[in-house]
């Protein structure tokens, strides 16, 4: 999280003082653990909310504009909620001014405008989520200060539905989930389809967490994402099945012949990831790291033969990985394309494992990785004032 002072006396700087009193908001990334393209196939997924994020600061006006900066990127956007229509030059704000135009679309209209400044700690474009708490730390202010009284799950499915109607990403419900519902010290074992969700504790006294950035960045609107998606989709209508997580592999090979190479490959990688994040959880649960560590090996494997989302950057930096004797695990997260792989380290081998991963990686592709150690944390959120002055 970014230094919650430095944010305020940056608000005040910007937008001044008033006798409307600003307040702070914070929306963590989320790193998965294993079960990537499988959520909007109602699959099962084991991410976690993480301690790097989104920090708002945030106050209402007495008018209907929204006045929005961001400590991440040079300018002020300016927007009136009488016209949410979207914008491709609003850029990252889009993410803001579309959860005002979602919950508007649901009944839930701003009578009020906002000064908002941004501030956050996720790489951009690295697979952690930044998009989804973007969204959710907006969608949670907006709720704050409006009362709406909406969920965690509900504004989960605001943004979401903000990233698929209005940006034009055909994203899952995993992310925006993740960041809405996270707890500190767990993991959280979540089914996209009924949006459950079961913490599983996290072993930090045993092994860190270490996410691996390829700092080649991806863009998920503009990537083979959707591509993958209507492959997905395809092949569960082909095979006559809404729930491609669940058809037997044995299912899928008798019905290889209505299904193109790419379509076969796609569900493969659908019916094996869900069972291997219900191995995983269990893994965790009974607290079997090299078996967990064999299950995220797999799936990266998998990934990049049977999705073909990984790329010689995301590659390059799992065998990295592998390679280091400290680390129990290591894959990929995220959609893919480049970004980031998550690495789980033993307690007290980190410093030998950033420095060999980066190392090693460096030899490979001649350009430089980035590591660096998170923690766990809770969902999106307002900030109570000890936190805010932790």
């Amino acid at each position: 999280m970014r230094d919650v002072v430095e944010v305020a006396e940056a608000f005040r700087g910007f937008f001044g003082d008033q006798d409307r009193r600003p307040r702070l908001f914070f929306a963590p990334g989320r790193v998965n653990l294993i079960g990537d393209h499988i959520d909007y196939s109602g699959g099962l997924v084991l991410p976690m909310a993480i301690d790097r994020g989104t920090l708002l600061v945030a106050r209402q006006r007495r008018d209907t504009t929204i006045r929005a900066r961001s400590l991440d990127r040079p300018g002020e956007v300016i927007a009136d909620l009488g016209d949410t229509r979207f914008d491709p030059a609003h850029d990252w704000f889009s993410y803001v001014i579309g959860v005002a135009h979602t919950l508007a679309t649901d009944g839930y209209a701003l009578d009020a405008g906002f000064d908002l400044l941004f501030a956050g700690d996720i790489p951009d474009g690295a697979g952690l989520s930044s998009s989804a708490s973007l969204e959710l730390v907006t969608a949670v202010a907006f709720n704050t200060f409006a009362g709406f009284g909406l969920a965690a799950t509900d504004l989960a499915e605001v943004g979401q539905r903000t990233e698929n109607d209005y940006i034009g990403v055909s994203c899952g419900i995993m992310d925006q989930l993740a960041v809405a519902r996270g707890r500190r010290g767990h993991a959280m074992l979540m089914d996209c389809d009924d949006m459950t969700v079961s913490y599983v504790p996290f072993p930090h006294d045993r092994v860190t967490l270490i996410i691996a950035n390829s700092n080649h960045r991806r863009s998920l609107a503009d990537s083979a994402y959707n591509d993958r998606r209507q492959a997905v989709e395809s092949a569960a209508e082909l095979l006559g099945t809404t729930r491609l997580v669940d058809l037997p592999l044995t299912e899928l090979q008798g019905g290889k012949r209505h299904l193109n190479e790419q379509e076969f490959r796609r569900a493969r990688h659908t019916i094996t990831e869900q069972a291997r994040v219900i191995e995983a959880a269990g893994a965790l649960r009974s607290g079997d790291l090299e078996r967990l560590g064999t299950l995220m090996r797999e799936s990266h494997e998998s990934l990049r033969d049977d999705f073909d989302v990984t790329g010689p950057h995301l590659d390059a930096l799992a065998a990295a990985a592998w390679a280091q004797p400290g680390v129990v695990g290591a894959r990929m997260t995220g959609a893919g394309f480049g970004g980031c792989a998550v690495v789980l380290a033993r307690r007290g081998a980190e410093a030998e494992v950033v420095e060999g991963i980066e190392r090693d990686y460096l030899a490979r592709m001649g350009t430089a990785a980035t590591c660096f150690v998170v923690g766990s944390d809770d969902g999106a959120r307002e900030l109570a004032d000890e936190e805010a002055e932790a």
